[in-house]
């Protein structure tokens, strides 16, 4: 549950507010003045502050000052009823998300925090505020150790990067490991899912926009190529990107400026691009699902990751990284039988490291110690040693492996989300649209 910490000296006022967020579900702490705030702002747990500007010693702007000090990123609204412009830009210069003017509506402000609160977890997804570990792309493969070595080369310069791959294969990881190794390293690296994110909002979400832009546009917003101007924006399935945005996305590049939507003021930005897609580049191009201009922009290097069914090696190194990390989380000690080392390394991973990390996970927390075959939950479906007296060649058995367990693993997902595709989608790690193409090349039933 959100917690709202509101700062007013007026105590109905205090109380009204209270009362109205806390109907919306939210948990509300309050205070009549700045000092008591920062005392309990330094426990932490809010989520958002909502700041009268007039209060009895510091005002506003005062606890804003020393909250960005601490907590550079949790939402801020000043409210006031000596509303000026030159508050209200001074307010939005120190970091505030937005500025309103008494008397307002209590409905304006649960759409505001509600709004605000949204941005924030976006952002903090993006920022991987919150990831549950170290974030690592390992690989003793030889050709993925010479791709990192060649990324460590490219890290130095600006120049944008297009990593192509399966779901699942560790694109955003890479893209973190450019990132790390660059002079950008110490900025923010933002990653946007361009098919997870609905359409209409990657536009905000890409440039921000003015108040009043568009309908529900109740205040100014930053987008991530203003946020990591000096760092790097990572667009994951740059493929599901509108054309039309890809046409916006390549002026950006091309101009290094942006329009915030609503706005005609260009600001300059400098971000680092790196984008990623599973498509096949050829088709893709041909198809159009990418523009030509706006591959040949940002497809200066670009790298491959390879499925993880063609580097058996590093099947073994992630599944001994996974093991660890869960036997640390789970406080108990981990360790495969022979049985569950031989399937692992027979089944053809279909969702990639991905499915690995997420089938280690699932069999840690089903077993006491000792993960069996029966807890890893797979099925390979073929028999490979009635397979390997045929004439089928290594990448026809391959395909077939794979297409049997996509088929499998697809049912199973979408049997468990009682036929919720875009919730599938989000389990099995791949955009809705690549779920749509599956259910229809495979004619999978849906339940």
């Amino acid at each position: 549950m959100d917690k709202i910490l509101i700062v007013e000296d007026a105590a109905t006022l205090r109380e009204v507010l209270s009362a109205v967020l806390e109907n919306e579900g939210y948990g509300v702490t309050s205070f009549a003045d700045a000092e008591t705030a920062l005392s309990a702002l330094k426990s932490g747990g809010f989520s958002c502050i909502l700041c009268d500007f007039k209060l009895p010693g510091k005002n506003g702007i005062d606890l804003l000052k020393e909250v960005r000090q601490t907590a550079p990123t949790i939402p801020f609204l000043l409210m006031t009823a000596y509303g000026s412009i030159q508050i209200a830009v001074e307010a939005m210069k120190l970091g505030a998300n937005d500025f309103i003017c008494k008397p307002f509506e209590p409905q304006t402000l649960v759409t505001i925090v509600r709004d605000v609160l949204q941005h924030r977890r976006i952002i903090d997804r993006a920022l991987g505020l919150r990831a549950r570990r170290s974030r690592t792309f390992l690989s003793q493969h030889p050709a993925l150790e010479r791709m990192l070595y060649q990324a460590r080369r490219v890290a130095a310069v600006d120049s944008s990067v297009l990593i192509t791959g399966e779901s699942g294969t560790g694109k955003e990881l890479l893209a973190r490991f450019i990132h790390e190794h660059s002079p950008r390293a110490n900025q923010h690296f933002i990653a946007i899912n361009c098919a997870a994110m609905p359409e209409e909002l990657l536009e905000s979400e890409f440039f921000g926009h003015e108040a009043g832009a568009f309908t529900g546009a109740t205040q100014t917003r930053i987008g991530v190529f203003e946020i990591a101007s000096h760092g790097t924006i990572f667009l994951d399935e740059i493929g599901e990107m509108p054309p039309v945005l890809q046409v916006k996305l390549l002026r950006a590049l091309q101009e290094k400026e942006i329009k915030r939507v609503g706005s005609s003021r260009s600001i300059k930005v400098n971000p680092r691009i790196i984008a990623a897609t599973n498509h096949n580049i050829e088709e893709a191009l041909a198809s159009g699902i990418i523009r030509d201009d706006l591959f040949y922009r940002i497809a200066v290097i670009t790298f491959h990751i390879p499925p993880l069914r063609d580097r058996l090696c590093d099947i073994e190194l992630l599944t001994k990284f996974y093991l660890e990390y869960f036997s640390s989380q789970l406080n108990k000690e981990l360790e495969l039988d022979d049985k569950a080392n031989e399937l692992l390394k027979r089944y053809p991973w279909p969702g990639n490291a991905r499915e690995l990390e997420n089938v280690i996970e699932r069999a840690a927390i089903l077993t006491d110690g000792l993960i069996t075959a029966a807890h890893l939950d797979l099925e390979l479906g073929l028999d490979f040693d009635s397979l390997s007296e045929t004439t089928n060649s290594l990448p026809d058995i391959a395909q077939m492996a794979v297409r049997k367990a996509e088929i499998e693993l697809i049912t199973k997902v979408l049997n468990k989300t009682m036929g919720n595709k875009s919730k599938a989608a989000q389990l099995l790690g791949i955009s809705y649209k690549t779920l749509l193409n599956k259910v229809k090349e495979y004619n999978i039933e849906t339940p």
